[in-house]
């Protein structure tokens, strides 16, 4: 399996052709300070773009507030983005073009963090699933039953439990649930949010398998979004590392998880106890932050152990090296 950020790979018309494609995402919000009473923008990221290709998988890493989620519900379609373009399959997706938001509903899809919330308590399984099958296609009830269960089937559960409802679960077995939803429709992009991190790590395997084997099976795409090192670097073909909104690292696994190059990434791996051995030199953020760093400067110079002056008053670009890998990194310009 290959992967290509937007700026390789075969063109057409100046733009890559790909399964999926995000170029230039960026996403405000409107705060408000309730002590001053002033209102303001937050920019949650910052000109994401990347490429994905049938078949492979692109995980997304960061600490809590990098942005990881916020760039899923502007892939997804939940919330439009302030700036930018997706396409998929070589079309621009519009928001608010009905046929756009149809064809992104059934193609691409979403396996939510938290199982527990993610399901209809009132609702069996069945009516769940049948629900996703009535609104997007021209199946027959017969049908529809027949794709209920073999699709409850496919995810190792049994087409019997379509009666229940989903507290008569377990934690691993409504992420089963989950996963059967968002596959129902034979999607061709998987956004796994966090999909693992819910559940018992004992748990955790069994459903990391399962993900593998229906992407064998069906040919699908996943934009897996996860913390944890060890999940990524078993599932992923290559990494976005994500840090204040910004893409700050990225490349293969191979390249990210045995050759880091920008602090942030480094210091990912140095507060992992499993990766401490691999890189022991690798140095953790700074415990006091950097005061008086300017706005624009680089998003990780209040914390980096290798923060410089220029660091605290630029912005370093992502530049593409050799490898083609990219890091936004004054230390490796060169």
């Amino acid at each position: 399996m290959s992967f290509s950020f937007c700026q390789f790979g075969k063109q057409s018309g100046g733009r890559l052709l790909s399964l999926l494609e995000a170029k230039n995402i960026c996403r405000k919000y409107r705060v408000r300070s309730y002590n001053l009473g002033q209102s303001g923008m937050l920019e949650a990221i910052k000109n994401i773009s990347f490429a994905l290709e049938k078949g492979e998988t692109l995980a997304i890493v960061g600490e809590s507030g990098s942005g990881k989620s916020t760039l899923a519900r502007q892939i997804i379609g939940i919330e439009k983005p302030t700036r930018g373009d997706i396409f998929f399959e070589n079309e621009r997706l519009e928001f608010a073009n009905k046929k756009h938001r149809k064809n992104r509903f059934r193609n691409i899809r979403m396996i939510f963090q938290n199982p527990y919330e993610s399901l209809n308590p009132q609702a069996r399984i069945g009516k769940i699933l049948d629900d996703v099958l009535s609104i997007n296609t021209d199946l027959n009830p017969k049908q529809r039953k027949q794709k209920i269960e073999s699709t409850l089937s496919r995810v190792g559960l049994l087409p019997e439990h379509r009666h229940r409802y989903p507290h008569m679960f377990s934690g691993g077995q409504r992420q089963r649930v989950a996963i059967a939803r968002a596959i129902i429709l034979d999607p061709k992009v998987i956004i796994a949010d966090e999909p693992l991190s819910a559940l018992d790590v004992s748990i955790q395997a069994q459903i990391l398998n399962l993900l593998q084997e229906l992407q064998e099976e069906m040919g699908m795409s996943y934009l897996f979004i996860s913390h944890d090192l060890n999940v990524v670097e078993h599932i992923a073909d290559h990494v976005l590392v994500m840090y204040q909104g910004e893409v700050v690292e990225s490349g293969s696994v191979s390249q990210v998880f045995d050759r880091p190059v920008h602090p942030y990434t480094q210091s990912l791996f140095a507060s992992t106890p499993m990766y401490r051995k691999r890189f022991p030199n690798f140095q953790k953020p700074r415990d006091k932050k950097i005061k008086n760093v300017k706005k624009g400067a680089c998003c990780f110079a209040e914390r980096c152990p290798y923060s410089e002056q220029r660091c605290q008053v630029e912005h370093p670009d992502l530049i593409t090296k050799e490898d083609s890998s990219r890091v936004a990194c004054f230390k490796n310009e060169n």
